[in-house]
């Protein structure tokens, strides 16, 4: 993919800290500063959207100064947002500006571009007012997620959103009280703009289409709830994820089970003979994924902290990274205790390519210590659902595998934050995540966020980073790359 533009869209902040006395006191140190969610950004010839940036700023009034006539700033109405938007450029050439926001003597400048009349742009986007996350078709064709709104005591309204990728329109369902039902989680949407949500009020899933319509999951053949839905098909006729089947004779509780689904009906996927461990299974497995053809599935057991990879493809089920799983034992004044090596993950979506030829994890191996504790060390693995082989790169230690395409490039979530990219058929390392983005994209984009999904023909791209404002907890965005509005 050929290099079209560049949008600037890392975070600014100036700082200025001085002395104030008064009244003959001891000099009290007061911090003044204005923090940006973007410090520049650029703009197709005509017909740019308006974009959003958030202002963070002590004392809190601030001012702004343009450069330009053709650039317009205009704040938002709670004072937190500042609005900018250009006029249609009417030369051969790109131009540049600035905008200056001021607080106190506190200052930062925001550097505009706007492209010639005749280039287009890809956009990156960051959704800050997703809640847990964002998700994207396997096509790439949507975006989904949701907002929501206290209305005062325990009473929220949820509004569902879907992002056209290919038109840029937003759509915002509801609102949907929480007497009604509770959002909690978005998990899946299909190539014709159904969003899966989790519903923390009814249990399950629900279903949200465009028209904002919408319907619960139902319970599984030989289930005991409604099942929750983690991914899909491009199609859209089958769904995977999970749910508790019914107790059995010498059974505590009910097992999670996965779950398929194909046209709506619903069936419990067989599991592994014996646990990651060798053991017999007590609280069970779940789905997590589909390929776009519907033809493999992946998912994770649920046996303690193991969190180990499970796959079926083939009328078969098997363990991620077959290769290199192997079970160990150690006996203990006459009580035998067992661990194991292997691919391992959370509750992560988008860990297989979209064929299912790749699935993307960690490796992890345990290691016995002289007091018989345990020790666990972790790095990014791929395994390779045809040739049935794993590669583990240990040179990343403590990092873990995200996502993969079908070419086999993958996308690495280093452990403090970031990510980088390495070709596994070349066995190199193609940069981080800001770096690929430029060279793929011509983006410039924020060094802290890593790569969740690409789409099968690469134009739409879905990730996660990480925000502290001043003075407040950090926060994890999902942000997209979509292609030119057409």
């Amino acid at each position: 993919m050929k290099k079209q533009f560049i949008l600037r869209s890392f975070t600014g902040c100036a700082l200025v800290l001085f002395a104030l006395s008064a009244c003959r006191q001891p000099e009290q140190e007061k911090i003044q500063y204005v923090s940006l969610s973007q410090a520049g950004c650029t703009f197709p010839g005509t017909g740019g959207d308006p974009l959003v940036i958030t202002v963070e700023t002590s004392p809190a009034r601030w001012t702004t100064e343009v450069s330009a006539s053709w650039v317009k700033a205009e704040p938002g109405a709670d004072g937190t947002m500042l609005v900018l938007s250009v006029d249609d450029n009417p030369a051969a050439m790109e131009r540049s500006a600035t905008v200056t926001v001021k607080a106190a003597r506190a200052s930062q400048q925001i550097a505009v571009c706007q492209l010639a009349p005749d280039l287009s742009i890809n956009r990156f986007r960051k959704e800050r007012a997703f809640q847990n996350g964002g998700v994207v078709s396997p096509g790439g064709r949507y975006i989904g997620g949701f907002t929501n709104k206290a209305m005062g005591g325990d009473a929220w309204d949820y509004h569902p959103v879907i992002i056209d990728t290919e038109t840029g329109e937003r759509i915002d369902l509801g609102p949907f009280p929480s007497s009604l039902l509770t959002c909690s989680q978005p998990f899946a949407i299909t190539d014709y703009g159904q969003l899966f949500i989790s519903d923390h009020r009814n249990g399950g899933s629900i279903l949200f289409e465009l028209n904002g319509d919408y319907m619960l999951s139902g319970v599984p053949e030989g289930g005991v709830d409604r099942g929750c839905v983690m991914g899909v098909s491009a199609d859209g006729s089958k769904w995977v994820g999970y749910a508790r089947r019914e107790k059995q004779a010498g059974e505590r509780l009910n097992p999670y089970c996965p779950v398929i689904w194909e046209n709506g009906r619903g069936r419990i996927l067989p599991l592994p003979a014996k646990n990651f461990k060798g053991q017999e299974f007590v609280v069970g497995a779940m789905a997590r994924g589909i390929s776009a053809d519907g033809s493999v599935v992946y998912g994770t057991t649920w046996e303690n902290s193991d969190g180990a990879m499970i796959y079926w493809k083939e009328d078969r089920v098997r363990y991620v990274g077959e290769d290199v799983h192997e079970i160990k034992s150690v006996t203990v004044e006459d009580e035998t205790f067992y661990y194991a090596d292997g691919m391992v993950c959370q509750a992560e979506i988008y860990k297989m390519s979209p064929s299912g030829e790749w699935i993307s994890g960690a490796y992890q191996k345990i290691v016995l210590n002289d007091d018989y504790s345990v020790s666990a060390s972790v790095c990014p693995a791929f395994y390779n659902t045809e040739t049935e082989k794993t590669v583990v790169l240990e040179e990343f230690d403590g990092a873990k595998g995200v996502h993969v395409t079908d070419e086999g490039i993958a996308f690495i979530a280093l452990p403090m934050a970031g990510g980088m990219v390495y070709d596994l058929d070349a066995g190199v390392t193609l940069g981080t995540v800001a770096e690929w983005v430029y060279a793929e994209y011509g983006l410039i984009i924020p060094s802290d966020i890593f790569i969740k999904y690409v789409s099968p023909d690469g134009r739409v791209v879905l990730g996660t980073g990480v925000e502290q404002p001043a003075g407040s907890k950090g926060r994890i965005y999902p942000w997209y790359i979509i292609p030119p509005t057409r």
